[in-house]
């Protein structure tokens, strides 16, 4: 089985929805050309900031298809399956294998915090329905509990075929942990915008980034920076994700639905949210994220 790897920045891409909680593929090809012409190095498909695990499964049984048909070949696609019930992730993971998809994430089981055994199983269970490669996503936040470095190790003994980790821990000595234990054989990605710069400063492979969606000149720069050892100008780069973090963080709504309202703004067709997500901005709102997008979207 070959080792899933990108390097560099993956966007968490959201998910443009019609009206009726379908997906609008005129807005995805959109934003896929979007990411791909400023150099985004991959694209997650369906994770938190896609909303996948609310999203009907006929949905995204449809953007997994429609993504994989617009992206350039170039462009490193990863599908996030997981969700509530494990069937509908196994349905998922053996289309991404027929679609062509190198490896699937998968979220630790939610909501009902699951025992080691019962994690193992979970993971061993889906690997034994099909052989595609799997990226553990571990969301602390969401899932209610973390996947450490030992539970990691100890699952890729019992799952073969887990090849790495997406850790949204916001834990910086586990993130270092896991690149030395683990990056020379395994995918490294962290989650979490205000740690890219120490995610490239401490080697692992890629961050994957939920403000690159609007601002993917940010995300790419941060990357180049430390890679060329210009780390000022990285951590300069870094303190404008963290401004508009705090701008994000400002609104009583998720912060993809407030990327959403950014994307429109700068002429990016980013569809509807989820019925649940449903947000009005007022005119003052709306004037405040005009001046970010102005005003961080130029070189």
């Amino acid at each position: 089985m070959t080792m899933f790897m990108v390097r560099g920045v993956i966007t968490a891409l959201i998910t443009p929805f019609t009206e009726n909680f379908d997906i609008c593929v005129e807005c995805l090809k959109e934003m896929l050309e979007f990411q791909v012409e400023n150099e985004i190095a991959g694209i997650f498909l369906s994770g938190t900031y896609g909303e996948g695990v609310i999203t009907p499964l006929h949905s995204r049984e449809k953007l997994f298809a429609k993504a994989i048909e617009y992206a350039p070949s170039k462009t490193m696609l990863l599908p996030h399956i997981g969700g509530v019930d494990v069937e509908s992730i196994v349905k998922l993971a053996k289309l991404a294998k027929d679609l062509g998809y190198p490896a699937v994430s998968i979220v630790g089981p939610i909501y009902h915090a699951p025992t080691k055994k019962g994690l193992a199983k979970f993971y061993s269970y889906i690997a034994s329905k099909t052989d595609i490669p799997i990226i553990i996503y571990n969301n602390k936040g969401r899932q209610g509990y973390n996947i450490t470095p030992d539970d990691y190790e100890a699952l890729t003994k019992e799952v073969p075929s887990i090849m790495g980790i997406k850790d949204t821990s916001y834990d910086v000595e586990q993130l270092l942990e896991l690149v030395k234990r683990f990056s020379s054989s395994h995918f490294i990605a962290s989650g979490g915008d205000n740690l890219m710069y120490y995610t490239f400063a401490v080697g692992a492979h890629a961050h994957i980034c939920g403000i690159s969606n609007v601002f993917p000149e940010i995300a790419v720069g941060i990357y180049k920076a430390v890679k060329e050892g210009d780390y000022a100008k990285a951590l300069e780069l870094q303190y404008k994700i963290l401004l508009v973090r705090r701008t994000i963080r400002k609104y009583n709504v998720e912060s993809q639905e407030v990327l959403r309202a950014m994307l429109n703004i700068r002429g990016i067709k980013s569809g509807y949210p989820p019925i649940q997500l449903a947000f009005e901005f007022t005119q003052q709102q709306v004037n405040e994220l005009k001046y970010l997008v102005e005003t961080f979207s130029r070189p």
